[in-house]
Order: C-alpha cells, then structure tokens, then sequence
C-alpha cells in the first residue's frame, strides 16, 4: 500500500512536469510565431493600411496576451499594430492579419466563407493551406517555417516581397 501512494505521488510529479514543459514549449513557441507575424508586416504590402495594422486572433487566451504583449509595442513605418482578439468569423474583414492556432484550425474555413478576406492575410498554425491560410506555419525537424499559398495571397490582394516568398520552406 505504502508503494503504490508513492508511485502515486510519483505519477503526479512527472505529470505535473510534463505539463509545465509543454506549456512553456508552447509559449516559446508562440513567442517565435510572434516574431514571424511581425515579419510578415513588414514584408507584405496592404492597399488599405491606414494608421496601424490589425491583427486578430483565435487562439486561447494565453497565446491572445502573448502575441499581444510581442506585437503591439513594436511599429512599422511610424504606423502602430493593434492585436485583437476575435470572437466571430466576421470580424476578420477588420483586419490586416488573422491568426488560428492549431485548436482553433476549423476556423480557417468559416473565416473564408463568412469574412471579406480581401487584403486579410490568414496565418494558421498549423497546415490549413488547402482550407484558405495564405501562410500556415509547420514543423520540420524540430524548426518552426512557413508555407505560403501564392494564389491565396494574391486573390487577397497582398503583394508578398521575393524575401519573404524565398524564406517559406
């Protein structure tokens, strides 16, 4: 009896571990996207870009206040990037950029047939290229990348740079 409370105790330490790691794994992770995000604002030109750029967001709360404590104290060319977080496929016409994390991916779809993603760049976590995404960030051997949907991002209305285009894997 004795050794199974303490293979008990046991258990809930490795879990306890194991679920601290993956959240911070998961908030480097978002950090890093963050940063890419912000790249492609500056690489990816908006005919409608008035005073700052809009990124909305459907992903959980801490990975919302992680992208928006990362992205709304930077600008760029003088203007300000305002992150907000969405709540209806509809609102997506508001902005310049919409993330969907992984959990949130059925989104993509809704997004497009619901939203005027005119001169709105979709950026999926991961894959969605096929439901809409025009980039959608992957995995390969332990290294976070984009792929780019041209096509996607042409019919929106984003001129993408040849930097940018040349950096997608």
């Amino acid at each position: 009896m004795k050794r199974l409370k303490s293979l008990i105790i046991i258990s809930f330490i490795i879990l306890g571990v194991s679920s601290q790691n993956n959240l911070e794994a998961q908030t480097s992770m978002t950090k890093i996207e963050s940063l890419y995000i912000y790249n492609f604002i500056k690489n990816i030109q908006w005919s409608n870009v008035s005073d700052k750029y809009i990124i909305g967001v459907y992903s959980s709360s801490t990975a919302f206040d992680e992208l928006k404590g990362i992205l709304s104290v930077r600008k760029f060319n003088g203007k300000s990037i305002e992150v907000k977080k969405l709540s209806s496929p509809a609102q997506a016409s508001e902005c310049h950029i919409v993330f969907v994390s992984q959990t949130n991916s059925g989104m993509v779809k809704k997004i497009v047939a619901n939203a005027d993603t005119k001169n709105t760049l979709i950026v999926s976590e991961r894959g969605q290229l096929n439901n809409g995404a025009g980039i959608a960030f992957v995995l390969s051997n332990s290294k976070l990348g984009f792929k780019i949907n041209q096509a996607t991002c042409k019919a929106a209305g984003l001129q993408i740079s040849a930097s940018l285009l040349s950096l997608g894997v």
